[in-house]
């Protein structure tokens, strides 16, 4: 009886089915498998920040993952055509971007108009194995957003002017072939510069989800 009322109450593990369920401190564990990058094969993860990207006619939610290597690597889930894919990115620097490209190609992406011009890797790439297509080309035109660090899969996106009202940027991908490489470029209102390197996945690529209890 006292223990019935006294006795300490037993905590319930969230039981998670797909990674848009996951949560800040939640878990995920790849596959050990050859055709993902050294840094996501056979690693586990955890949910460090739950970003939100905001466009004119959708949002993308952001997770921010930390493995044991210590990369700072981004994860957005996309669904296409019925099927869920995992969209790994990590930045590099500017000094990398320079030795892996042909930046006459590349400097034309930053023009008014959209380059048809294909964008090569010229460079050693050893450093980015797998993360690499042989060359890319530019996806549609640059896009106008704005970047929250708040997560609003549950929530509204305040219009108010003395609230977060986010981030503003304007962005564009940079696709290979078969799509599953791409290039992310993302200027922002002060003129930053962010240059992100990313590989898509099969959703069957997680191997455990593992809920916060």
């Amino acid at each position: 009886m006292f223990g019935k009322w006294f006795g300490k109450k037993e905590e319930k593990t969230r039981i998670l089915e797909k990674p848009e369920e996951l949560n800040v401190g939640d878990m995920v564990e790849m596959v050990d498998s050859f055709g993902l990058p050294a840094e996501i094969r056979g690693e586990t993860f955890q949910i460090m920040e739950i970003n939100t990207y905001e466009y004119k006619h959708a949002r993308e939610t952001e997770f921010l993952l930390q493995g044991s290597e210590g990369i700072p690597l981004h994860l957005t889930v996309e669904v296409e055509d019925g099927e869920e894919w995992l969209n790994f990115t990590r930045k590099i620097e500017r000094s990398d971007v320079e030795q892996l490209f042909d930046m006459d190609a590349f400097g034309l992406v930053f023009d008014e108009e959209v380059s048809r011009e294909s964008i090569r890797v010229i460079g050693d790439s050893s450093k980015y194995e797998r993360w690499l297509a042989d060359s890319y080309y530019q996806e549609g035109e640059w896009t106008r957003g704005y970047f929250h660090k708040s997560d609003f899969r549950k929530k509204s996106i305040s219009r108010y002017e003395d609230d977060d009202n986010g981030e503003a940027f304007e962005s564009v991908s940079l696709v290979s072939e078969d799509d599953m490489h791409r290039v992310e470029i993302e200027v922002w209102e002060d003129g930053t510069t962010d240059v992100s390197i990313g590989v898509s996945r099969p959703i069957a690529d997680i191997k455990a989800l593992y809920g916060k209890t």
